[in-house]
């Protein structure tokens, strides 16, 4: 515990000793302002339903569809080999 303790308290001297760097004033500023722009954007665009989750672009309906189902096909046919493998390695 006191081998802990001295580590923490080395930590602490090494941190403090670090300068401290801040942004601009001006500069945050900038950054505030294109902030607020973009998530303004944002709620313009989810407000008229094109692109509400990932962009401005809308997924087609078939997209939504076929690719999830895809994923879970080929997830199943893993899994079937994964346990096929491990009882096959269990002599089964």
């Amino acid at each position: 515990m006191n081998a802990d303790r001295h580590t923490d308290d080395r930590l602490a001297e090494a941190l403090a000793a670090l300068p401290a760097h801040d942004v601009p004033a001006d500069r945050a500023a900038r950054i505030a302002e294109r902030c607020r722009a973009e998530l303004g954007h944002g709620v313009r665009r989810r407000a008229d339903g094109a692109g509400a989750r990932f962009g401005a672009h809308p997924v087609p309906r078939w997209q939504r569809v076929l690719e999830p189902a895809l994923v879970a096909g080929i997830s199943a046919a893993f899994l079937v080999e994964v346990i096929g493998r491990a009882l096959a390695l269990e002599g089964f």
